[in-house]
């Protein structure tokens, strides 16, 4: 271990910087274990499209799109190992939710708040260099993960993803149960949902419903 002052008075703590921790040089960290906070936004998303989809070369009218990561991470793995490699990319969208590495019930405790960090980091670290990030929060109850929202911004607009929480009827309650603790929790001015809303959602924020990647795939495949 190896231990040296980065610019900014940041404390580095391994050789080399194998953390990343370069990622939160100036951040405000937030909460027991410290997640850096993402910063505080107020404007409209684009249409949505997902990270992968935003690479394809044909791809056209970037402006009018945002990217999301609610997606399989490993298909995202890559902003994780190469955070500066994709910044200019994501400079030419209309914004950007900030990175969805998975938060899960049954998981380990550790992964979660690994995933949690890693997810604030970079949206924070692209938000410094340029990028419109909007902060993505999971809507998990905080009774179950208490530090869930460490490093969201109050009073902002936030983006949610609802796969794999229409299925049923139980799930769609307890994601609707489960986005109103969120919305007393962090209060945000509008709340960008991708996917389907549940028809049980009922909230008096305004909300901004864009496709998820699957939605995307079959409307694309009705216009062949």
């Amino acid at each position: 271990m190896l231990i040296w002052l980065y610019g900014g008075g940041v404390v580095i703590h391994t050789a080399y910087d194998v953390m990343k921790e370069y990622l939160i040089t100036g951040a405000e960290l937030d909460g027991q274990f410290q997640i850096p906070m993402l910063p505080k936004v107020d404007f409209l998303p684009g249409k949505s499209i997902d990270f992968v989809s935003s690479k394809s070369r044909s791809l056209k009218g970037h402006k009018d799109l945002t990217v999301n990561f609610y997606i399989d991470d490993k298909s995202f793995l890559q902003i994780w190992n190469q955070p500066g490699q994709h910044i200019e990319h994501l400079k030419c969208f209309n914004s950007v939710c900030s990175p969805d590495f998975t938060i899960a019930s049954g998981m380990p405790s550790a992964l979660n708040i690994y995933n949690l960090y890693r997810n604030h980091a970079l949206g924070y670290y692209w938000a410094v260099m340029g990028v419109k990030i909007i902060p993505s929060v999971n809507i998990i109850s905080p009774k179950e993960m208490p530090w869930i929202f460490d490093g969201t911004p109050h009073r902002s607009t936030v983006s949610c993803c609802t796969n794999g929480r229409v299925r049923s009827k139980s799930a769609r309650m307890e994601f609707c149960e489960n986005f109103k603790e969120m919305l007393d929790a962090i209060e945000p001015t509008k709340v960008v949902i991708v996917g389907i809303v549940p028809d049980e959602l009922n909230v008096d924020v305004p909300i901004i419903n864009l496709n998820s990647r699957s939605q995307n795939m079959k409307e694309a495949f009705r216009k062949e």
